[in-house]
């Protein structure tokens, strides 16, 4: 594959391009919001934590009104109509990533996470950091395709299964550590928060890696 240059934006126009570089960034703006909200929570340090969580909260809401007119535009032009679909799942699906950790920041911000067994607060922050670096991978591989980078964009959407599949194995040890330490996790609502905010945690990392698909089908159908 070196030597194939194609850019997406050879086939976007300039304003599209500028949004989707945007709405990226805004994602990426959300990921760090939420994990720096983690690493304060972890230690003691609440009422800044709290801060980081509601700016999840802001970036996300700015993060819609981001993908409303990037949608706007890759309806409007002149492009194939199957790769305008394509376009529009992996904004949907990127966009996903952003309502999933927004959920999960309002969850940790009812969350006693300092109170909770260390063993489930452990497997909760390597979900959360599997969920960053996921995103992470996603976004470089975003960008990667804009520049023409497309072999090693590919890379990177590998890369972002790998995690997913570590994600999956994470999120089961953390649903068993549910059951067997149940008996310490009072009152019950905070078991069901803890299974909730695993849940939207696995569900971004899921999210990442369809949204990866929906990328990979760009490149090889319209990019190589």
């Amino acid at each position: 594959m070196e030597g194939l240059n194609i850019r997406l934006s050879d086939i976007l126009t300039a304003e599209a391009i500028k949004v989707l570089i945007d709405f990226l960034s805004n994602l990426e703006k959300i990921a760090k919001s939420f994990s720096t909200s983690l690493d304060l929570l972890n230690t003691m340090r609440v009422g800044e934590a709290r801060v980081q969580l509601a700016e999840v909260l802001k970036q996300e809401e700015k993060g819609k009104e981001l993908r409303t007119r990037l949608e706007e535009l890759i309806v409007s032009s002149r492009l194939e109509p199957s790769l305008k679909e394509d376009l529009l799942n992996f904004v949907i699906k990127a966009d996903a990533i952003g309502d999933h950790i927004k959920e999960a920041a309002r969850e940790l911000t009812i969350l006693p996470l300092l109170e909770i067994p260390a063993e489930i607060r452990n497997g909760i922050l390597e979900l959360s950091k599997l969920s960053i670096t996921a995103l992470q991978q996603l976004l470089a591989a975003a960008k990667k395709t804009i520049e023409g980078d497309n072999a090693k964009a590919l890379e990177d959407i590998e890369k972002i299964n790998r995690y997913e599949d570590m994600a999956d194995r994470v999120d089961l040890a953390n649903r068993g550590l549910l059951l067997t330490l149940s008996d310490r996790l009072k009152p019950v609502t905070v078991a069901i928060l803890i299974h909730d905010l695993n849940k939207d945690l696995e569900d971004s990392v899921d999210a990442c890696q369809v949204a990866g698909e929906y990328l990979k089908l760009i490149i090889l159908t319209w990019l190589l």
